[in-house]
């Protein structure tokens, strides 16, 4: 079988063509316009992970007081700013969406019926 140019260039176009397919499909995949996360999710849903918000302030100021009171009442907490979207939360819990930006201040579950009877029970003194 004689051999010719031809056949020594096929060897190195597969070797191409397998890596041109292997770079489209890694450009696809880590493509950072790919939605990521949960279907069916409203971005507006704020993942707390395992605390929940017991009030919603203006000001990290304000946070960091409310925080000092539930810290003199033995609840741990913690602040943090609220996401882009809409979110509000009430001393209740219950989140009201506003446009407004702010900061959620946050408990564990066990204890946030504590935190919320802290923050009816307060008059705004930390505010």
């Amino acid at each position: 079988m004689p051999l010719n140019s031809l056949h020594y260039t096929i060897g190195p176009a597969i070797a191409v063509a397998a890596t041109a397919v292997l770079v489209a499909v890694c450009r696809w995949v880590f493509s950072p316009t790919r939605t990521r996360g949960y279907p069916g999710v409203s971005p507006y849903q704020a993942d707390f992970g395992m605390l929940v918000p017991v009030a919603t302030l203006r000001t990290p100021s304000e946070a960091d007081r409310l925080r000092q009171v539930l810290r003199q009442h033995g609840i741990r907490s913690t602040s943090g700013a609220t996401s882009p979207g809409p979110v509000q939360v009430d001393t209740d819990g219950h989140i009201r969406r506003h446009h407004i930006s702010g900061w959620h201040v946050m408990v564990f579950p066990e204890d946030s019926p504590r935190a919320r009877a802290v923050l009816a029970g307060t008059e705004r003194d930390w505010a």
